[in-house]
């Protein structure tokens, strides 16, 4: 069964911002960014309970190439994906 991924607001917002950055330290980089998080939404979408509870409701992953913690939390067929973190500069509670 693969799963529905559901951006919620504040998830894009850090998503924009993230890309932003990246494109202005180089051309092209924000867009690797945005391949790697779909990379990661795609392994989120076909296996969401593989990855580490940081709760009793939320998990996350990280990234492959760049410093971010994508988190998510399950309900029944819908993968919400509350916000990607800068891996050292926003801590997850």
């Amino acid at each position: 069964m693969t799963y529905k991924i559901v951006l919620q607001e504040e998830a894009v917002l850090e998503i924009q911002a993230a890309f932003e950055w990246y494109e202005n330290q180089k051309s092209g980089l924000g867009y690797e960014l945005l391949a790697n998080m779909e990379l990661c939404f795609k392994r989120i979408s076909q296996q969401p309970n593989y990855y580490t509870f940081i709760n009793e409701r939320y998990r996350r992953v990280k990234t492959n190439r760049f410093p971010y913690l994508i988190v998510y939390e399950i309900k029944e067929s819908n993968v919400f994906i509350i916000g990607v973190r800068h891996a050292k500069r926003k801590p997850i509670q």
